[in-house]
């Protein structure tokens, strides 16, 4: 059987699994661990195909399953290493998500599984099919399946009036980034010398545009830029992400973060990697994607250290780190004429935050999900000190915490060096880099002060929940998918050299042959180490297995002393200013965290004030559609349907009556209509 073979396997397995689980919906129990039995092989076979491409640096394609011959266009399934990273991600979050919802929504008996599992399953197939095809058309038909599919899970909870709302905000702003993509690839099509919508023949016609219709070819990548940058998260596109993230599921929040909105970072490299060639739009479009990328990694951390919902800081600090990923690759795509060292680097260190955040936040959901399983809240004022009933989830949050904030040791900090290493490099060619690196260096300060908010407040310091509340950790299916999670959040920091190859394979195989310098070249032989090379300069080192020994030595060290000194610990009731006090009336609050800072960031950002309606002037009232037009003909229609449904008495004769009347009227229309001799 050809490798090809186990991909398109998996996707009709996933179909079969959908429609098995939707039989199976009224027996709770059986019906998750059903979906997950067929996630957990389908990810299989889905992850077997990528990493063969991986390992062997050659793309495999199939036989076209369908073919439109009036489109030239055939659905063909390819994976290639850009693709295979995708597919990788969506494999591991799929299963660990899949095992996590299974006592996830038994929590409420209201949860309706039949519009759950098999829809989480058609959107795990619709993902894994966008980055497998290499024509648009099919393309977009997939892409479409897959908003689709995670519009009707954002609003799983229909009873919910936010849910309802963020889901219709999702709704419209993805489908009119949608509408978007399509009009940029109907510019392209209408212009192909070859009328396709295969990826070479739309490349053919970018090349035929550039030569005469420059300012075309602008509002193409611009329509392309915004559709993708909106799926993605980020802003101002990405205005929908903080309100969908709270209200769906925590799963597939975990999904939507770790997954979803990868797809827009997907979509952004095809189009200037496979439907651009190389030339100056490259650049001036590259350093376009970097400055959004920087504008949502500033607004939205100082954003997050405002909230005070688990969740909803969870999805601010998703288009924070969208923007990380952002910034890399639009280093990377601006310096690709210029600089092949740093663009290649730029665009690995992109792939690399995109793989370690769909660990790492992935995490962080399952993780708040967690802790609202266990206490029926998000309001991170309402629960605290879970750490004491709930220990392998909170060292799984810390581990996810400090990665996301890039503490050395952690993933997070071996991705981020390369983005910053690639920016500050590229700087000498494009001085804005450095302008853009140095915020986001600084900013990497504040996802490490609102992290600490969010562990201080739910995990760390004395238990606080209701009375109601079981004191003991998640079962044991909600525990194995954090854990599986936090382990690459430690494995590509320690040894960060087991990515970076897949990777360089992956930025490789997307630019043209012979283009990248070798992987030694860039980074060293060492497996241990990595020494970075730019422009044929040494433009750093790390050495993540030299820290972790001197970390652990120091721990190990601090742990001896306190043994020697055989210091004792006690727990007493919290005291203040010479009487005791209760723990509530003295706690410390979520929004007192990092005060100093909210108030110099309010100046900075003062709230919008609500502003007051005017009084209803003649063009206010022109312009009140619904007063004029839509509320009026609604009550007509609404007396016409009750006329109508007065007909309907029950009786056959009145029935034949009205059959006689409608036939007379015809035959007045048909001979009213009637002309010539």
């Amino acid at each position: 059987m050809a490798v090809i073979d186990l991909l398109i396997g998996a996707l009709i397995l996933l179909v079969v699994g959908a429609a098995v689980t939707a039989l199976l919906a009224k027996r709770r129990a059986m019906c998750g661990y059903v979906a997950f039995l067929f996630v957990a092989v389908a990810s299989v076979w889905v992850g077997v195909a990528a990493f063969h491409v991986l390992s062997t640096g050659s793309p495999i394609a199939g036989a076209p399953v369908l073919t439109i011959a009036p489109l030239n266009s055939s659905l063909v399934f390819t994976v290639d290493g850009l693709s295979a990273v995708f597919l990788l991600i969506t494999s591991l979050i799929a299963v660990c998500t899949t095992l996590f919802s299974v006592r996830y929504m038994l929590v409420d008996e209201r949860y309706s599984l039949v519009r759950y599992y098999p829809i989480l399953l058609l959107f795990f197939a619709s993902v894994i099919s966008v980055v497998s095809v290499r024509n648009m058309l099919f393309f977009l038909v997939f892409w479409e399946f897959m908003t689709l599919a995670s519009y009707v899970l954002v609003v799983f909870e229909t009873d919910n009036a936010d849910a309802r709302r963020a889901g219709l905000q999702y709704f419209i702003a993805t489908h009119i980034a949608t509408g978007g993509i399509l009009l940029a690839t109907i510019l392209l099509y209408t212009n192909a010398p070859v009328k396709s919508f295969e990826f070479e023949a739309l490349l053919e016609s970018t090349r035929a545009l550039m030569a005469t219709s420059p300012a075309l070819i602008h509002l193409i990548l611009a329509l392309f830029v915004i559709g993708f940058a909106t799926k993605a998260g980020i802003l101002p596109f990405g205005f929908w992400l903080p309100n969908a993230h709270p209200v769906a599921p925590s799963p597939f929040s975990a999904v939507l973060s770790g997954c979803m909105v990868k797809i827009g970072v997907y979509g952004v490299l095809v189009v200037f990697t496979s439907l651009t060639p190389l030339s100056h739009f490259t650049t001036v479009w590259g350093v376009w994607i970097a400055v959004l990328g920087t504008v949502s990694i500033f607004v939205a951390s100082l954003t997050a250290l405002q909230q005070t919902d688990s969740k909803r800081l969870l999805a601010f600090s998703t288009i924070g780190q969208m923007g990380y990923i952002w910034l890399a690759l639009g280093v990377g795509l601006a310096l690709l004429r210029i600089s092949p060292a740093v663009a290649v680097v730029a665009l690995m260190a992109g792939l690399f935050h995109l793989v370690n955040h769909a660990c790492f936040k992935s995490l962080l959901f399952l993780n708040a999900g967690a802790a609202l399983y266990r206490t029926g809240t998000r309001d991170m004022d309402k629960a605290g000190g879970l750490m004491r009933i709930m220990p392998v989830t909170a060292v799984t949050a810390i581990i996810a915490a400090l990665a996301i904030s890039g503490i050395p040791g952690l993933n997070g900090f071996a991705s981020k060096w390369l983005i910053f290493e690639s920016g500050i490099v590229g700087g000498f060619e494009i001085p804005l880099l450095v302008f853009l690196v140095v915020v986001a260096i600084f900013i990497s300060a504040v996802t490490l002060a609102y992290y600490m908010k969010f562990l201080g407040m739910v995990f760390v310091g004395k238990l606080h929940i209701g009375q109601e509340v079981e004191r003991r950790e998640v079962p044991v299916s909600m525990l194995v998918p954090q854990v599986l999670m936090a382990i690459p959040c430690v494995a590509f920091g320690v040894l960060p050299m087991l990515a970076l190859k897949y990777l360089y394979v992956a930025a490789n195989g997307i630019l043209p042959a012979g283009y990248s310098p070798a992987f030694a070249s860039l980074f060293g032989s060492s497996p241990l180490a990595v020494n970075l090379s730019l422009s044929g300069l040494r433009s750093g080192a790390w050495g993540p297995v030299a820290i972790l020994v001197a970390f652990v030595g120091c721990l190990v060290l601090g742990y001896l002393i306190s043994r020697m000194g055989a210091a004792q610990t006690r727990e007493v009731p919290m005291w203040l200013c010479g009487e005791e006090h209760d723990f509530s009336e003295v706690r410390y609050p979520v929004h007192s965290f990092l005060l100093t800072f909210n108030r110099y960031f309010a100046k900075l950002y003062p709230p919008i004030p609500v502003p007051r309606l005017p009084r209803p002037t003649a063009i206010l009232k022109l312009l009140d559609i619904d007063r004029w037009l839509y509320y009026p003909g609604l009550r007509w229609g609404e007396r016409i349907i009750r006329v109508i449904s007065a007909t309907h008495a029950g009786f056959p004769q009145l029935y034949v009556l009205w059959m006689i009347v409608g036939a007379a009227l015809a035959v007045i229309v048909l001979f009213s209509m009637g002309g010539g001799p």
